[in-house]
């Protein structure tokens, strides 16, 4: 699979010299969750509608900037026509110059510099065309055969009631479809497959972080058209195929929380919260306490179950870097320090049925830009702790540290409705190392 990049503004921004905040992203729905210094605990979204965005100059590989320009209308669309979500976008015009390599990251210095007004070239949401791969080569220091395009809201604020983006950037590698023959110096993919890159992109610069379902897609194996590819998400980190440019129950359900449609009498539009359920719970280690940060929680359908799943991360709510009280190091700014959120995760956008929920390990290649989850952003994904790969939450027998790994119990999930900890939607890990070693006193 190739690789989908998102920046995350954390020193390094894959291969460019930046010096920025630490961002923390999530997974299945925000890219980013507020602090101590924002609305805590909010994930950050944008407060206009339509968002307006710039496109570029320039060519994009084979594609003339007439056809680039249509790509990216396309693209922006897929994620519009979601008939829970309400957000729509709008063609403002064009940057102020062709960004290329000699330009790009002055360009982006101007975008970052949030507390200034922007020069000439950058706009608010600024689509770049890099026609060759170039920009990713020399003013970034990537490998344009590797890198696919990347985005990213650029700057963020509270109005005191909410979390907002105000900037933002997508930019898009031309040389995968320069009509080239595919080899290790020219990275080839189809301008259908493309299109995928281009909805993925997008959906990370309005607010929506990395997520994994049928993980087994990229480890091992899964048929192209197969349902197990037909459920894997837009927002997966690697592209699979062109099966990615339809958005699934994961992707809808990511968008719809943060841009939640609310109208009851639009022909094309659906009542978010009334026509859907949710799922709510905790992951422990064996003792049943300790809460588990960074795993990776799926509710399947029972009756469609790897193409109809939606996915969060435990502790999704939660900061990934507290600081450290001895060394003066602050922390990051995102994510709520609440350590009740540290386990604690939440399917959302569930058509009514029946569910198992699993957990699982994120999987290690999955980190820092192809980020899934908070912790991962910072470059680690851990192993699921104990004795089984997956688990699954059950009530017969009752949940403990000590049930069989594939015991299951099948929850009913109903339109309006939240199915929480009181019906036994925790899971207790099996096999994981005690709180306590022999040595230490409680």
């Amino acid at each position: 699979m190739k690789r989908f990049c998102t920046f995350r503004n954390t020193g390094v921004v894959c291969g460019a010299v930046l010096i920025l905040a630490a961002l923390a992203a999530r997974a299945e729905g925000p890219l980013l969750v507020g602090g101590p210094a924002f609305v805590e605990g909010v994930p950050f979204r944008w407060n206009i509608n339509p968002l307006t965005y710039w496109t570029d100059l320039g060519q994009l590989g084979n594609q003339s900037n007439t056809q680039a320009d249509s790509l990216v209308a396309e693209a922006f669309q897929k994620w519009q026509d979601v008939p829970t979500a309400n957000i729509n976008f709008n063609a403002a015009g064009k940057l102020g110059a062709d960004v290329t390599s000699s330009n790009y990251l002055a360009f982006e210095n101007d975008l970052n510099d949030c507390g200034n007004p922007l020069g000439s070239i950058a706009k608010d949401r600024s689509i770049v065309y890099d026609v060759d791969g170039s920009i990713v080569r020399d003013a970034i220091g990537d490998d344009p055969n590797s890198l696919l395009g990347f985005a990213f809201p650029a700057c963020y604020g509270s109005n005191g009631s909410e979390n907002v983006y105000t900037r933002g950037i997508a930019l898009l590698n031309g040389q995968w479809i320069d009509g080239q023959p595919d080899s290790s110096t020219n990275g080839e993919v189809t301008l259908a497959e493309f299109r995928a890159v281009f909805i993925h992109e997008f959906g990370h610069l309005i607010g929506l972080d990395h997520s994994q379902i049928n993980v087994n897609c990229y480890t091992s194996f899964c048929s192209p058209g197969g349902s197990d590819a037909q459920g894997l998400p837009t927002m997966f980190p690697r592209l699979f195929g062109e099966e990615q440019a339809t958005l699934t129950p994961d992707d809808n359900a990511a968008l719809s929380e943060l841009y939640p449609e609310t109208t009851t009498n639009l022909p094309t539009r659906v009542p978010y919260l009334s026509t859907t359920g949710r799922i709510r719970g905790r992951i422990f280690f064996s003792d049943g306490t300790t809460q588990v940060q960074s795993l990776n929680v799926i509710a399947r359908r029972v009756d469609d179950p790897r193409r109809i799943a939606v996915s969060s991360v435990s502790g999704f709510l939660f900061t990934a870097d507290t600081g450290n009280p001895v060394y003066p190091w602050p922390g990051s700014i995102f994510g709520t320090r609440d350590q009740a959120y540290i386990g604690f995760y939440e399917i959302p956008g569930l058509t009514p049925g029946d569910y198992t929920i699993e957990v699982e390990a994120i999987n290690p290649d999955f980190v820092e830009g192809s980020g899934v989850g908070p912790i991962a952003t910072y470059g680690i994904a851990f192993p699921i702790p104990g004795t089984c790969a997956t688990e699954f939450a059950n009530t017969t027998p009752p949940e403990s540290a000590t049930d069989s790994c594939t015991d299951q119990t099948t929850f009913s999930v109903t339109a309006g409705a939240i199915v929480d900890s009181a019906s036994g939607t925790d899971i207790i890990l099996n096999g994981t190392p005690p709180r306590f070693d022999a040595w230490e006193d409680e």
